[in-house]
């Protein structure tokens, strides 16, 4: 095999490919039969491969490239016209920006769907996304109507199915959760919400001086109120209760060391 790494195919075999080091690292594409599509080029980035359709990241651009005609010629990179930034296509949609730093969202086809561009917008999961407007914060479907206004003063995807939401008052930030159709569905109670870790569902939570594990909907998972509490390495989090350190899985309970 004449490529150092070969990651695993797409449903359709599309898979990135890369050889070389340092200088001479170069990714590229091969289909189900190992035919390069796009050669490796120590030029571009995979940065994602779906469907039949891959983002590159070429130069100072983002390219979106169809892989399913055969092999691509990619001496066009240069002379194409791409995106300051962009994301996969999700839901049917890409977001992109160009050089006004305003965000939109395409179709497979390049083209818009709703001409509203946003300050702030969030990539497609379960046909919701998250979008900014004049500090409007919104939920919206893929034909950009509006599911829920959020009035909160900060919202941040927390998992697939949650949006983390606070509220500040002077110095005192309060944290809860709404789903995706914007509905509060754990009450802002929570003073802290360390980062939410999905290789084990599991995230820290701080309330009243203490800390509580919640899982990928924001509901307590491990109820014990710890007095020091960190984020879970290689399957175990260190705990403190009592004036004892220990550690323990996801589910709460004490493992070795």
């Amino acid at each position: 095999m004449k490529y150092k790494k070969v990651e695993p195919a797409n449903a359709l075999g599309y898979a990135k490919v890369s050889l070389g080091t340092g200088d001479t690292y170069a990714e590229g594409i091969i289909d189900a039969n190992g035919v390069e599509i796009v050669a490796p080029s120590t030029e571009l980035f995979v940065t994602d491969i779906t469907d039949a359709r891959a983002l590159l990241q070429f130069a100072h651009k983002f390219l979106f490239v169809d892989l399913d005609q055969g092999p691509v010629d990619s001496a066009l990179f240069a002379t194409t016209n791409g995106y300051v930034f962009a994301e996969p296509f999700r839901s049917g949609l890409a977001l992109v920006q160009l050089g006004d730093d305003r965000y939109f969202y395409i179709d497979t086809n390049g083209t818009r769907p709703f001409k509203e561009t946003y300050e702030h917008a969030e990539t497609f999961h379960d046909d919701r996304a998250l979008v900014y407007t004049n500090n409007r914060k919104r939920i919206i479907d893929p034909h950009g109507r509006t599911i829920a206004v959020l009035k909160y003063d900060q919202v941040n995807l927390y998992s697939p199915s949650r949006w983390q939401v606070t509220r500040i008052k002077g110095e005192q930030y309060l944290n809860g959760f709404v789903d995706l159709d914007g509905k509060e569905v754990v009450p802002l109670i929570y003073g802290e919400i360390v980062m939410y870790q999905p290789e084990v569902e599991r995230c820290i939570a701080g309330i009243k001086g203490k800390f509580v594990f919640l899982d990928e909907n924001g509901n307590v998972a491990i109820p014990v109120q710890y007095d020091y509490a960190s984020i879970f390495s290689k399957g175990k989090a260190r705990v403190r209760l009592n004036g004892k350190d220990f550690f323990i899985d996801p589910n709460g309970k004490e493992v070795l060391d």
